[in-house]
């Protein structure tokens, strides 16, 4: 066993003679990973907020370890809610205050009502007697009342039912007997008119 033995009889690839650039036969001859590369530094900019910016600055000149920051946070927290217990006393405060002026006019505008009522009272027929003595008039008493006509109505009849019928009786007979011998219903409606 020698050499070995190619069944195509197709030549071996030199790979100078083949159309690669020096990259890639550096990349095989070094391996799939070829040489390692010095590591890049890309310098990212760091920006910090306002917020961190302030607090590490305040750390540094206060000199607070970590329950000095929860104790200020807590202490603003209190400030907080202290200003908003101050603030919904006085809208309660103010609200009361509304109440109790409402019921105040409520009460002002009836005692004005009242006044209203006994001004008018008194100084209406004061007024009207002033002003009839003024032009000449004298003030009557009525010695009688004027007589009313006498209305005619039944209070016997029932209710719902129409007017009584006043015809008289030997007119309704003469209709009843015209009615059935001459078969017309009109004659006594034409008489009455």
């Amino acid at each position: 066993m020698g050499a070995p033995i190619n069944p195509l009889h197709v030549p071996a690839n030199d790979e100078a003679h083949d159309l690669t650039s020096t990259k890639i036969l550096t990349r095989r001859r070094l391996g799939a990973h070829g040489v390692p590369h010095a590591p890049v530094l890309v310098r990212r900019r760091r920006t910090r907020g306002f917020v961190q910016v302030a607090s590490s600055v305040t750390a540094e000149r206060l000199r607070l370890n970590t329950f000095g920051h929860a104790y200020l946070g807590l202490g603003a927290l209190l400030i907080a809610v202290l200003f908003y217990l101050a603030l919904a006393a006085q809208a309660t405060q103010a609200s009361y205050q509304i109440a109790q002026l409402q019921d105040q006019q409520r009460q002002l505008i009836a005692e004005q009502d009242q006044l209203k009522y006994q001004e008018v009272t008194m100084q209406a027929p004061a007024q009207v007697q002033q002003q009839a003595a003024q032009s000449g008039m004298q003030r009557v008493v009525p010695s009688r009342y004027v007589q009313g006509n006498e209305v005619a109505i039944d209070l016997t009849t029932p209710v719902g039912e129409g007017p009584p019928d006043t015809t008289p009786l030997w007119l309704r007979a003469v209709a009843l007997v015209v009615n059935t011998v001459g078969g017309t219903r009109d004659v006594q409606a034409a008489s009455k008119h």
